[in-house]
């Protein structure tokens, strides 16, 4: 292992890590399907991870930057095995929703560290293509993550399937636990250094613009999930739908991460268009195999948006300071996670139509792209 450099073995831990996340994640709504709970309930337990996440973010952050960025990513290593042990003895939605909170205290303190990290190795005006190598790990998480979760699920069931994962989990430790952490100088006040850099126009412009689309796409991919389920569709589907995606994605992150160096903006713009356009093809086509005909489209647009949204957020930012914005930042995610679910899930018991919400998620994706797309032509940004 000390031939790895610390860069690619955090890399590989982030990678390993949304693997486990993903295996069990798209599973979720599925398992809570089995036991009988109704839609706007389903919705409720999926984005209840959001609640700790986002309370625990900013805390995770500024003990990022005052503290230790791989302790605090060993520990949401530890929570996350914690939250699916829970998950499997889980035998109603209390004690779902209970493991998701907890999971989500591990998101807070594992994302914006290992976000964090990665600008932190990356060589001067070099941000966005380390962020677009770390997306590119986490794409592949998100790839095999979900197939691996439907296999094991038809093989061993939900229960034993978040049980197994809770072990498995726990092999990213020595990656981290290895790693030696970058000097940093000095550390941020609240007003002098986190509050200005909250004000950065482009920090809130990617701020912003993460939320209306973690609103359109966690929202959708909940209910897309429960669609197939009551069509009749097994696990393997939606596993190979987000694996398909995740697939796609792949190809483009470093790329995009290069080009986001350059127009950052832009590039978050572009991104956000492609994947309102796949948000239309999953409305039109809704089940297999036609379905698949929009994972591709999709996975380009996460591709291109991710690690530009990123960069956009957080190039410009100071060591001292950026373990707390990344935080910050990816609590845009959080958000949406809790309000998209849950505000789909009541438009789905309002109308009695899933098409609704399938019809809403590609109108707010392009109306991110939109707030976006003035500033990066205005500005050359």
């Amino acid at each position: 292992m000390s031939t790895i450099p610390y860069n690619w073995r955090l890399n590989i831990a982030t990678m390993l890590f949304f693997t486990f996340v993903q295996v069990v994640v798209p599973l979720i709504p599925r398992y809570a399907l089995v036991m009988g709970l109704q839609p706007f309930v389903i919705g409720l337990a999926a984005s209840s991870v959001s609640i700790t996440a986002i309370v625990l973010r900013p805390f995770g952050g500024v003990m990022s930057d005052k503290w230790s960025r791989i302790k605090l990513m060993v520990m949401g290593v530890l929570l996350v095995s914690i939250a699916y042990t829970v998950l499997a003895l889980s035998r109603d939605v209390s004690t779902i929703i209970a493991s998701r909170v907890i999971e989500g205290a591990a998101v807070a303190l594992f994302v914006p560290s290992s976000i964090a990290s990665a600008v932190d190795y990356a060589p001067e005006r070099r941000v966005g293509k380390a962020l677009g190598w770390r997306s590119l790990t986490i794409g592949i998480g998100f790839s095999l993550g979900p197939a691996l979760g439907g296999f094991m699920a038809e093989l061993l069931g939900y229960s034993r399937t978040f049980m197994v994962t809770a072990f498995l989990v726990l092999a990213v430790i020595p990656l981290i636990a290895t790693c030696k952490e970058p000097p940093r100088e000095g550390t941020s006040s609240f007003t002098s250094g986190y509050m200005s850099s909250l004000r950065d126009l482009r920090f809130l412009l990617a701020f912003s613009s993460s939320i209306i689309h973690s609103i359109a796409w966690l929202g959708l991919l909940t209910f897309l999930s429960a669609y197939l389920k009551l069509q009749g569709y097994g696990d393997l589907e939606i596993g190979l739908f987000v694996a398909i995606q995740a697939t796609a994605s792949l190809l483009v992150r470093p790329l995009a991460g290069r080009a986001a160096d350059v127009r950052p903006c832009l590039m978050t713009s572009l991104g956000l268009l492609v994947v309102s356009a796949s948000f239309f093809a999953i409305y039109f086509f809704e089940v297999p195999p036609l379905l698949y005909v929009a994972s591709p489209v999709l996975g380009l647009g996460m591709g291109i948006y991710i690690p530009s949204s990123q960069t956009l957020a957080l190039a410009n930012t100071p060591a001292r300071s950026r373990g707390f914005l990344s935080s910050v930042y990816t609590m845009g995610m959080d958000v949406g996670n809790l309000s998209g679910p849950t505000m789909f899930g009541a438009l789905i018991e309002r109308t009695n139509s899933y098409q609704v919400v399938f019809l809403t998620a590609p109108f707010l994706s392009l109306a991110s792209a939109m707030i976006l797309l003035p500033y990066a032509l205005k500005n050359n940004a």
